[in-house]
């Protein structure tokens, strides 16, 4: 079996062929279920933001190479969309490598964000629910969250890292100028429009939000904000400057029709319009109209790199982690016979903890002579001995199924202590153990 990530993302593909190949909620677990279903896959999860659009899979090793034209054909059945010429096919290492790093915002738009870890889990959560997943995708996919965790506890790279929310901001105003006491329109009521609404609100700007929710309510409420429904934004055109856009909408949403409108009750003054949105929310077409300027999430990410090269020092610790866990994880999957590492590690934890409750202990009972410190140790490690007699048992007569290892070690916590060692020694500047491959 085949550890699989395949797909595409802002790094791979143009803006127009990211739009083809997003996929909904609902969309995206029919998908999976084709995938494990029909396609080949033992397992299979999707994460698509308006970034990225991939499926992470454990494959039969015939299938694996082939997963690049099975991916593109979901995603682009008829191939007008020029999705297949796009696609980028990580197997093993390079694959549980690359979920690593999409998941610590590593490989973001925006160096070190937090957001995407949040997405991330969600992907995780949906293949789950889909009934999708197997023990070896749950385990690398709990390992790239745990991973991620590490790099933002351990390392500088999400300090002030941002979010897009911040650059377009930034964007707008580099093209609008000072927004205090201007109006800023905000369509979406997502995480990107509270983000913005947090960073405008600090900056004074008049904010107005719309969207086809309720969540425009919750955010006037919460910012002092005009909620504007959606029909109207041409009778509220006068009283904004600045428009940002983050739908998950599968269609545009500002036409330019409407743009036209709202232009003409402005007097065509200057208007800035952010598309953080994939697909795009605004049609690209009201960016020619007078007195607009269009921003499209690509050109928001230009604006970013120059950020993200300030961030070298943090990066490599970062790297450094995901380096080491990597090598960790690709050993378990590897291993024929996973059950033996899985007792040795579980029987370690247990006498760590044993050792460690027993000293606070008996620190606590200074007056206790030699013989009875060496009763209660006894005590102790015959109870570690009998709890685990059970799960050792089982995982000796599953020795022949990898999955029971998998999920006893991810109940047990059993990679934890390895991970916050390393992680523990990334962050004294030393050399981690087990940091190959």
């Amino acid at each position: 079996m085949r550890v699989v990530a395949a797909g595409l993302s802002f790094r791979d593909a143009p803006l127009a062929v990211r739009e083809a190949a997003a996929v909904d909620g609902d969309a995206g677990r029919n998908l999976l279920r084709y995938l494990v279903g029909h396609g080949g896959a033992a397992a299979a999860a999707v994460l698509s933001t308006c970034n990225r659009t991939e499926f992470y899979l454990d494959c039969p090793d015939s299938i694996a190479a082939d997963m690049t034209a099975t991916v593109a054909q979901c995603l682009d059945p008829s191939g007008e969309r020029g999705v297949l010429s796009h696609v980028v096919n990580r197997v093993d290492a390079d694959a549980i490598e690359h979920m690593f790093r999409v998941a610590s915002g590593l490989d973001s738009m925006v160096i070190g964000e937090a957001q995407v870890l949040g997405q991330f889990k969600a992907a995780h959560r949906a293949a789950r629910e889909t009934a999708t997943v197997n023990a070896r995708l749950d385990f690398v996919m709990r390992r790239a969250i745990s991973v991620a965790k590490l790099v933002h506890t351990h390392t500088a790279v999400g300090t002030a890292a941002g979010s897009l929310s911040d650059a377009a901001v930034d964007c707008a105003l580099a093209v609008a100028g000072d927004l205090s006491g201007r109006g800023v329109l905000l369509i979406g009521g997502g995480e990107v429009s509270d983000l913005a609404a947090r960073r405008l609100h600090a900056l004074g700007s008049r904010l107005l939000i719309t969207s086809r929710g309720e969540a425009k309510e919750r955010l006037a409420r919460a910012f002092g904000a005009e909620a504007v429904p959606m029909g109207e934004l041409a009778q509220a055109a006068e009283r904004f400057d600045v428009v940002i856009a983050s739908t998950g909408s599968s269609g545009v949403v500002l036409d330019a029709a409407m743009v036209a409108a709202i232009q003409a009750r402005r007097g065509r003054r200057p208007l800035c319009l952010v598309d953080l949105a994939v697909p795009r929310d605004v049609e690209p077409a009201a960016g020619v109209l007078p007195g607009v300027t269009l921003i499209d999430i690509d050109e928001v990410g230009r604006g970013l790199e120059a950020r993200n090269r300030q961030r070298g020092a943090a990066l490599a610790a970062a790297e450094q982690i995901v380096e080491v866990e990597l090598g960790r994880t690709v050993k378990v999957l590897e291993q024929r016979d996973a059950s033996a590492p899985a007792i040795s590690a579980l029987t370690r934890r247990a006498e760590e903890m044993r050792r460690r409750e027993l000293e606070k202990t008996l620190a606590r009972v200074p007056e206790l002579d030699a013989a009875a410190r060496e009763r209660i140790d006894a005590l102790t490690q015959s109870l570690v001995r009998k709890l685990l007699h059970e799960p050792v048992a089982y995982l000796r007569d599953s020795a022949e199924d990898p999955s029971v290892a998998l999920l006893l070690r991810e109940a047990f916590g059993l990679d934890d202590l390895e991970i916050e060692a390393s992680a523990a020694a990334v962050t004294a500047g030393e050399e981690p153990a087990g940091s190959g491959r």
